[in-house]
């Protein structure tokens, strides 16, 4: 969804869009949509700048970790971001001291803001560091990838090379 800057007044802009299935292009991403993403907020004018803020709310689907088995998330989450026009930034020449503000900063052409790629990269930005289907997961057999959640598999540990000869002497006990 393209946000037209054209249309923006004095008194700002808002808007609000429910997301399709296949409305967003989710290649180069690991999760999928449950419940695709609702968009709402508003657009203001600061001076040259955009200001756009609102909320993002999703249900998303994301692979375990350890057993690679779906999770389902539910997202939502504020947006606060600040956007320029892409001239006004070619125009910066040197070294620039970053602030926080510039943290939740980005540019836009054509007087268009492509509300797309802030849904992906705020959804993207939300997601856990790690994701388990449960504390105790016990993950993928390293050697056959049974699913040791669902059954045991018959594999055994591989003994370390560092201690092969305890084992052969052990074996040898053995007969």
């Amino acid at each position: 969804m393209l946000i037209s800057l054209a249309r923006l007044t004095e008194n700002g802009l808002r808007f609000e869009h429910q997301y399709k299935d296949s409305e967003l292009d989710l290649s180069g991403h690991e999760f999928l949509f449950t419940r695709p993403p609702l968009a709402s907020g508003r657009v203001d004018r600061v001076g040259v700048d955009i200001r756009l803020r609102g909320q993002i709310r999703a249900e998303l689907e994301l692979p375990c970790d350890r057993c690679l088995e779906p999770v389902g998330f539910e997202i939502e989450t504020p947006v606060d971001l600040f956007f320029s026009p892409g001239e006004y930034e070619a125009g910066k020449t040197g070294e620039t001291e970053l602030t926080e503000r510039d943290l939740d900063f980005s540019v836009y052409e054509n007087d268009e803001i492509n509300l797309d790629e802030v849904i992906l990269e705020q959804l993207e930005l939300n997601l856990p560091m790690h994701v388990l289907c449960g504390e105790d997961c016990k993950g993928l057999c390293p050697q056959c990838g049974t699913n040791l959640n669902v059954e045991k598999c018959q594999c055994e540990a591989p003994i370390d090379p560092r201690w092969q000869a305890l084992a052969d002497l052990r074996n040898r006990g053995d007969e």
